[in-house]
């Protein structure tokens, strides 16, 4: 099982690093019901209103991480699974503290998100 969340630190000395999240998207929901749905051991579930067309739904589920982790939508992308419903999706993401710490906090981030 992978991790929910893996962080890839720059070998420069940086404070950017890539915060990859692993996700499951529901494609074709209400739109009152985008957005977290759920936050596992090994995936974030995500719905999306946008339908599973010529990217539609990548660029849904991009611009969400974009949004609860209040970074621009060019900071994410999906790198895995672009035609599928599970993705691997990777932010840049600038930290100031221990991965550990950081690591705690954007999956406190990811589950304060979630909609009920």
């Amino acid at each position: 099982m992978q991790p929910l969340l893996r962080l890839i630190t720059q070998t420069k000395p940086t404070h950017r690093s890539r915060l990859q999240i692993a996700c499951r998207v529901k494609p074709n929901a209400s739109p009152l019901r985008e957005g977290i749905t759920a936050v596992g051991p090994d995936r974030v579930e995500i719905c999306v209103a946008a339908v599973a067309r010529d990217g539609e739904a990548n660029a849904a589920v991009t611009r969400i991480l974009a949004e609860v982790f209040s970074i621009p939508k060019s900071d994410v992308e999906v790198i895995r699974g672009t035609k599928a419903r599970d993705k691997t999706l990777c932010l840049d993401v600038e930290i100031h503290t221990g991965e550990e710490e950081f690591l705690h906090w954007s999956r406190g981030v990811l589950e304060g998100a979630i909609k009920i």
